[in-house]
């Protein structure tokens, strides 16, 4: 009886971290050899292998490494770490799930996937302003708030007291929180703006007026009766703002102490010191009545102004590997189940461009690597399936030079995108080893919902031509549209407005041309790696159990599973939110008549029950692979892989004799065992499905038959050899 073994395994052909293990480095020198020891995979393994999206961040720490050029006096930001500039001058950005951008967008997806809301009816801008220094400070506050309570709660307790010990390790954490505001320049800018505009502003009206100077005061009634506001004497304090002032004021000498440590400079910025404490231990001062309004207010536009080139600067070098971290996140996200007993998946991450691993002396090297988990009887490892994303659209003869009457951004040619011949050549060995790859195309408004719905799936179909009547065919699977989070005509993100003054007051200017914004460009999630997820999800017996509760066989995988069959694609759905209204009419008959590409849709259907379904869901899920005029369902190789993998493993390496009786009437026989579960959904044989074998008179092959529901494929397996051929 065939073991049950895991069918989900991916690998992500894909660089996050150049500074972070990477496949090829781990695999190492390959020649003379054709198979890895089990320490080399169980050292990949330990390093690139996650079963969860935390697991990814701390095994990849995503990190973008930013420097200041003196020539322009500008930001710039890279995702390699700049050799020719010494380690003290760069700045290392972790793209944690506490940055600012990367959290804005993660929301803005768990937003859209609770209230299962369309594009049109989203609103953008209100969460676009989480990157705005108002809301950055938002956090801030909160920070300070535990940071206060916090610090409070520990000073009451003894030293000794286990809880003490225990709000001491959730303040090095506050602190380390905290630090990430004002361990660099660039963090501090959002403190300097609101800090400045809560002290310039003080006193500005609701209707646009200018702020004016103020004194603070007292009220005192005169012996007529009279109440008179007075300007309170100018003394000397030290009172805090808080009742408990002794616990602020510790705080506050323990931050400007941490930063004068963290910042590494000999004589550290007092304006910053100050700027620290009244950020997260804020002491009651004397309002100032002397101030340059002319100087404080230009500051202020300079911070303002250094802000918002700098983040448009950030965003336009790390978005792309931003939606690549968040295909992975929805990679996992489609696996829904709760429960540890499930065949989760898994992602094996390369770390490496695709170009680097197409080339020749490394693809000999991924061909030892896949030989070692692919062909040997032993499945832990085995890798069954690869996302590839952003294969360029066009082709280079594509573009045609035009006179411009009216100025238009040029957009410049993008560095993270694959050619279709680097997607050729690693197709052509994952083939070999049977791992099917999911490929999508480049993110933007080329391969959008909106797109697809207007100009049909014509484009990618032609774009794929080159891809059919291979060999590799059945196991290239060419995923769209790709995920909208941001759309590019709603990504406008204000970060405020510049100050302006009489020299008596301030006020912020309501000119158009003094709004501070800049566009974040759309932001757009690769489909492969989604297709791959909700693939590797339904695989697994508790997934389908969750999702159809009844009907499903305990120690069967998902291989047969035909998402496209009955009401299938209604109840295993995606986990992310409806884009569009729906395709039109003509494109679903497109769609339909050529059955291609592995494409989701955003329909206003209901399921069987008549709750509406909010959620995207699959439309079509074919491999490249042609049978007659029509693209092949995937479900057809992922069945005779499994199939040929456990006669392998249960007939000893294709023994003639144990192959019998694989086939034979046995009720213990595999076939009989088989034959006697089709009424499942995840059945391997499901009803109308046959299959045969015929023996060879030279006694060398044997002949597999496959019927799935009328559809027939042929299988050639060489007797007491562990490799076979399909035909």
């Amino acid at each position: 009886m065939a073991e049950f073994i895991q069918t989900n395994r991916t690998i992500a052909l894909d660089e996050f971290n150049p500074q972070m293990p990477d496949i090829i480095t781990e695999i190492g020198e390959s020649r003379a050899i054709d198979s890895l020891e089990d320490e080399v995979i169980q050292t990949i393994n330990e390093k690139l292998l996650c079963y969860s999206f935390s697991e990814f961040m701390e095994k990849m720490k995503p990190t973008v490494y930013s420097f200041l050029d003196a020539n322009s006096g500008a930001v710039r930001y890279t995702l390699s770490k700049p050799e020719s500039i010494p380690d003290d001058l760069i700045t290392e950005i972790p793209l944690t799930e506490k940055n600012d951008v990367l959290k804005m967008l993660m929301t803005m997806v768990d937003a859209k996937r609770s209230q299962g809301t369309k594009n049109i009816d989203f609103k953008f801008e209100t969460l676009l302003e989480l990157i705005s220094p108002k809301k950055v400070l938002d956090d801030i506050r909160q920070t300070r708030k535990e940071l206060q309570n916090t610090y409070m709660q520990y000073l009451e307790l003894p030293e000794g007291a286990p809880k003490r010990n225990d709000l001491g390790a959730k303040l090095n954490n506050l602190f380390e929180d905290a630090r990430a505001n004002y361990s660099n320049t660039m963090a501090l800018l959002p403190l300097a703006i609101e800090d400045s505009e809560q002290r310039l502003l003080l006193g500005a009206g609701e209707d646009g007026q200018m702020g004016q100077r103020i004194a603070a005061g007292i009220a005192k009634f005169e012996e007529d009766g009279t109440l008179k506001i007075l300007e309170a004497p100018k003394v000397e304090t030290t009172a805090l703002a808080l009742a408990d002032g002794a616990s602020s004021a510790q705080l506050a000498t323990l931050l400007e102490e941490d930063y004068t440590a963290s910042s590494g400079e000999d004589e550290p910025s007092g304006y910053v010191k100050a700027l620290v404490v009244r950020t997260f231990s804020p002491l009651a001062t004397q309002i100032a009545t002397e101030v340059d309004l002319q100087k404080e207010v230009a500051n202020h536009n300079a911070y303002l102004q250094l802000y918002t080139d700098s983040k448009a600067e950030f965003i336009k070098v790390v978005k792309p590997l931003i939606e690549r971290i968040l295909g992975v996140r929805e990679f996992f996200s489609q696996y829904t189940v709760r429960s540890k007993a499930g065949m989760r998946p898994s992602l094996l991450v390369a770390n490496t461009t695709p170009e680097m691993l197409a080339k020749a002396n490394n693809l000999s090297r991924l061909r030892i690597f896949l030989n070692t988990v692919n062909n040997k009887n032993e499945y832990n490892n085995t890798i069954w399936f690869a996302a590839f994303p952003n294969l360029i659209m066009d082709k280079a003869d594509d573009t045609k030079a035009q006179r411009k009457v009216f100025e238009v951004k040029d957009d410049k040619a993008r560095m993270d995108v694959n050619s279709m011949e680097v997607l050729g050549s690693l197709l052509g060995v994952l083939s070999e080893y049977q791992v099917k790859t999911f490929f999508s195309f480049e993110t933007g408004e080329k391969a959008t919902f909106d797109r697809v719905s207007k100009d049909g799936i014509g484009p990618f179909r032609d774009r794929c031509d080159v891809l059919a009547n291979k060999d590799f065919s059945a196991f290239a699977v060419s995923c769209l549209p790709n995920v909208t989070v941001i759309p590019k005509n709603r990504s406008g993100v204000v970060t405020g407005k510049l100050l302006e003054t009489d020299g008596e007051g301030v006020k912020m200017s309501d000119a158009e041309e003094n709004i501070m914004r800049f566009w974040i460009e759309g932001v757009y999630i690769p489909a492969c790696y989604i297709a791959a997820g909700i693939t590797a999800a339904w695989q697994c017996p508790e997934y389908l159990r969750e999702k159809f509760r009844r009907n499903v066989a305990q120690g069967l995988p998902g291989v047969r599973y035909d998402v496209e069959a009955g009401n299938n694609a209604l109840i295993t759905t995606t986990t992310l939110a409806r884009e569009i209204a729906g395709y039109t009419a003509t494109t679903k008959e497109e769609i339909n008549n050529q059955n291609f590409g592995f494409i989701f849709a955003s329909e206003n259907i209901k399921d069987k029950k008549g709750v509406s379904v909010s959620h995207l869901t699959v439309y079509k899920a074919r491999s490249m692979a042609m049978e007659g005029q029509d693209f092949e369902p995937i479900y057809r190789t992922q069945t005779t892989t499994y199939f040929q993998r456990i006669l392998r493993q249960v007939t000893g390496d294709n023994k003639a004799d144990n192959i019998k009786y694989f086939f034979s009437a046995n009720p213990e026989s595999q076939m009989s065992l088989w034959n006697n579960q089709k009424e499942f959904v995840n059945a391997i044989i499901q009803q109308g499905d046959a299959v045969s074998y015929e023996m060879e008179p030279s006694g060398r092959n044997v002949d597999i038959n496959f019927n799935f529901g009328g559809n027939t494929r042929n299988m050639q397996v060489t007797l007491n050899r562990a490799s076979a051929v399909e035909a």
